[in-house]
């Protein structure tokens, strides 16, 4: 379904299926036409499938946003730079997501048939401050890492039009469940992307946003915050890795439950870099214990 922003900028919401994350899309048809990630969901597919796209861009690696890439085989494809390898190469997404290393073979066999994945080639990398001019629009790259390394968010200063992606302003809060994931990043991200003002904030995974912007990015950073108390909380007796996966402090919600313990412990993996880096918590011997 598309939702008008603007007479040339649209949100494409994405069509909800059960088991199966998707995400919103933002399209511009000027003098040429721009459409940013693909993951709409097989009924808007069936919809969007015959309309013209000059360039098509990919915010991200993750599935949900490459899914139906292949719609559009004259598009010049635009990726980022910094996530290029997860998008054309099958093992660096592999490695990317921590599969091998947290044992999520079942995971990652669930989004490979789920989601058709493939490998993309781009005709383009793109990395920070990248413009698209299509004809009165013209459409900004901003390097916006936390989500993955090479997560970007899009900025049209003009109509001062946000689509933010992955720093999606959801209610579960920021998800860093692969291991290129950075909470740091992400807390950094939220605040630039705050300070541009934006009057209209689009989301991959809520509708458009209007109102209360500020409050809602200062929201969406507390998250990360009270996830950590808790966490430091429970963490004033060591702990596993496993034990702590077990208590969901981190981001209770994913698509399916096939794959909500292995990105609960990624999750895990993440936050815990970002507190052994600042020293409020130590490992002894394969455990985590609070310093603090």
């Amino acid at each position: 379904m598309l939702i008008p922003i603007t007479d040339k900028i649209k949100m494409v919401k994405a069509s909800p299926e059960p088991g199966l994350l998707v995400a919103n899309s933002l399209l511009v048809e000027d003098e040429r036409s721009l459409l940013i990630d693909t993951g709409f969901g097989r009924r808007n597919a069936d919809l969007l499938k015959d309309i013209r796209v000059d360039y098509l861009i990919n915010s991200h690696f993750h599935e949900d946003h490459v899914m139906f890439n292949w719609l559009y085989p004259a598009a010049e494809l635009y990726v980022p730079a910094e996530d290029a390898l997860g998008i054309s190469s099958r093992q660096a997404y592999i490695d990317w997501y921590g599969f091998q290393i947290f044992n999520g073979q079942p995971v990652q066999d669930w989004i490979f048939e789920t989601f058709a994945w493939r490998e993309y080639q781009a005709d383009h990398l793109f990395t920070e401050g990248f413009r698209w001019k299509v004809g009165e629009t013209e459409v900004e790259a901003l390097h916006t890492p936390g989500h993955t390394k090479g997560h970007y968010s899009f900025w049209i200063e003009k109509e001062r039009i946000l689509f933010a992606a992955d720093v999606a302003l959801t209610p579960t809060g920021p998800w860093y469940g692969n291991v290129t994931s950075d909470v740091d990043d992400f807390i950094s991200s939220i605040l630039r992307l705050k300070g541009l003002k934006p009057a209209v904030v689009v989301s991959s995974h809520r509708s458009i946003i209007d109102q209360d912007i500020d409050r809602q990015f200062d929201r969406y950073l507390e998250i990360i915050f009270a996830r950590e108390d808790k966490l430091l909380a429970y963490l004033k007796t060591a702990r596993t890795p496993e034990e702590i996966t077990a208590q969901r402090f981190l981001y209770g919600y994913q698509p399916a439950e096939l794959v909500q313990a292995f990105f609960e412990r990624v999750h895990v993996h993440t936050h815990l870099r970002r507190l052994l880096k600042l020293g409020w918590v130590e490992e002894i011997d394969g455990k985590y214990r609070s310093t603090r």
